[in-house]
Parts: C-alpha cells; sequence; structure tokens
C-alpha cells in the first residue's frame, strides 16, 4: 500500500514537471530571473567578504530549521501566554509546507547559482527549485501570528525577515521574486489561521 502510494507520487511529480499548460508561466519566471540576475549578483559579491560571508551562511543556515526553536524558545521565556499563538504559528508551517513543494515543482525555475555558474552558493540548497523561497514563506508563517498577537516584537522580526531574505540572496539561492512569491505564500496560509485566532 505505502509502496503504490509513493508510486503514485513519484507519477504525479514526474507529469508536473513535464505539464505543458505550465510553460507559460515558467517561460515567465525564466525571463523575470534573466532581469533579477544582476541583483544577485551583486548581492553575491558583497557576501564574498569574510565577516559578510559568514553572516549570509549563518542565516540562511539557520532558516534551514534552527531558528524556529530559538524563536519559540524566546516566545516561552518573553512573553506572555504564546501557547496560542506559537501552535497557530505551527499549524501554518505545516500548512505552508504541504502547498510548496508542489508550487516550487509546477514552476521548475532554476535557482541563480545553477543559472550562472560563477556564483557559488555559501551552502547546500534543501531542495531543487526556486521559486517560491522556503526560508521566506516558513518565516512569514511561522512569525505572522506571533507579531499578531504581540505587536510590540514586530521591529524585531521584520529586521530578521530583511536579514534572512538577504541572505537568501546573497547566498545566490534565490531571485528577489522568490523571496516574494514565499512570503505572500506564508501570508495566504497564515493569515486565515490568525483570523481564527483573533476569533
Amino acid at each position: 500500500m505505502l509502496t503504490r502510494s509513493r508510486k503514485r507520487l513519484d507519477q504525479i511529480r514526474m507529469s508536473l514537471e513535464v505539464h505543458e499548460s505550465l510553460s507559460p508561466v515558467r517561460r515567465l519566471l525564466h525571463d523575470l530571473g534573466d532581469r533579477e540576475i544582476a541583483i544577485v549578483e551583486r548581492a553575491w559579491r558583497t557576501a564574498q567578504r569574510p565577516g559578510i560571508k559568514t553572516a549570509a551562511f549563518a542565516v540562511s543556515w539557520l532558516g534551514n530549521g534552527a531558528a524556529y526553536l530559538i524563536i519559540a524558545l524566546l516566545c516561552v521565556l518573553t512573553l506572555e501566554d504564546p501557547a496560542w499563538p506559537l501552535l497557530i504559528s505551527g499549524l501554518s508551517v505545516a500548512v505552508a509546507h504541504v502547498i510548496y513543494p508542489w508550487t516550487k515543482l509546477a514552476c521548475g525555475r532554476q535557482r541563480p547559482f545553477e543559472a550562472r555558474g560563477e556564483l557559488k552558493p555559501h551552502l547546500a540548497s534543501l531542495d531543487k527549485h526556486s521559486f517560491p523561497s522556503g526560508h521566506a514563506m516558513t518565516f512569514t508563517a511561522a512569525l505572522l501570528p506571533m507579531v499578531t498577537a504581540f505587536p510590540v516584537i514586530w521591529p524585531s522580526v521584520l529586521l530578521a525577515w530583511l536579514l534572512m531574505a538577504w541572505s537568501r540572496v546573497a547566498c545566490a539561492h534565490h531571485y528577489p521574486t522568490d523571496i516574494l512569491a514565499g512570503t505572500l505564500l506564508g501570508m495566504a496560509v497564515a493569515t486565515p489561521l490568525v483570523i481564527a485566532l483573533l476569533l
């Protein structure tokens, strides 16, 4: 039963990857990538300096998962009654992670470091495709409920989001539109759950 389900999922993935109706979307993303690559190259070059390179690597690496454990611990230790917002954050992230792998597969956008061989990534990517940014999506889905419940933390969250967005471009993993799309996807998933939290 489990083997049959995996085979079926693999068939769906393969048909989605080559589906002709998605060609216009892929062409659009390719054309956007050609326009955005100069921004990525500039950010990547800036991040070649030793201290900046370490910062870009560290922020991106933390975004692979460790940052969320640290954030949850800080919320528990410093905020009054964070249980429900943390639960909504976790649920938002879980729902977003069901949606985004299929979106990435459908869009099939190459990462900047694959499009330009001279852009060596500072760390390994977690998956194959670039659009949308899973880091931006997860960050937004996780922290929108927390900011809604505790508005006083929004400046810190905004600063952390800007650092994450910069690091993903500086590491040549994403184009700016990947970051924007990931953020919008995270918001689209978290907002209905946040509204439910407020009611």
